[in-house]
């Protein structure tokens, strides 16, 4: 009788134990909430560029904006290596990239070319148009080392769709940020290339009205 019970001694114990966890459910994890980030536009007081015409004022047509297909999406992007991209489930655009985009660049070359008449995909404007911007976004992400990256290629056109004046490919890095650094800082630097895309599509811009 005494060694029969001792054999159910240990299966007696394993029960025990299963019961004990069925009635005390571990606790989950807490999941983190969710970032979401716009990028930002130039300050208002953003001094206008030397030479911007003004009286009138130029009438620009941002007329697109085209991303490659790993950044439409509303997870922010990371560039682990060459071949292969980290996705942020907890840190995500505010919206679409491409539109987003679109009102930050139209909003800083406003501001830096001092034009209330700057469109976005314009198909009549009232005053015809001075130059038709387009981008082509080759890369937009933070890279392996740290860095903030934008490479865009892009195009001034005149009045007449056909007639090309400017063109030309954009590469920009920030400093490197931080592996550490949180992901604010990434956006920030994100806008810092935008704002500094806007100069040089601004300046380009001055640049064929002068030769007009």
């Amino acid at each position: 009788m005494t060694t029969n019970r001792l054999r159910f001694l240990p299966l007696l114990a394993v029960v025990s134990m299963v019961l004990l966890l069925v009635g005390c459910p571990l606790q989950p994890e807490a999941t983190p909430d969710t970032r979401f980030y716009v990028l930002g536009t130039v300050p208002q007081e953003e001094p206008a560029l030397a030479g911007a015409r003004t009286n009138p004022p130029l009438v620009i047509d941002l007329a697109s904006l085209r991303l490659p297909q790993y950044l439409q999406r509303t997870q922010i992007v990371t560039r682990v290596d060459e071949n292969r991209l980290l996705l942020s489930d907890y840190d995500q655009w505010g919206g679409s990239l491409e539109k987003n985009m679109l009102r930050v660049i139209a909003t800083n070359l406003g501001r830096l070319l001092k034009s209330p008449e700057v469109y976005i995909a314009a198909r009549r404007t009232p005053s015809g148009v001075d130059a038709q911007v387009e981008i082509e976004v080759m890369q937009f992400e933070r890279g392996p080392d740290g860095r903030a990256i934008l490479a865009a290629q892009w195009r001034i056109l005149g009045d007449r769709e056909e007639e090309v004046l400017v063109s030309k490919i954009t590469d920009l890095s920030s400093e490197a940020v931080g592996a550490d650094d949180s992901m604010a800082t990434t956006v920030s630097a994100m806008t810092d290339l935008i704002a500094e895309l806007s100069r040089q599509i601004a300046a380009a811009i001055i640049v064929t009205q002068s030769r007009s």
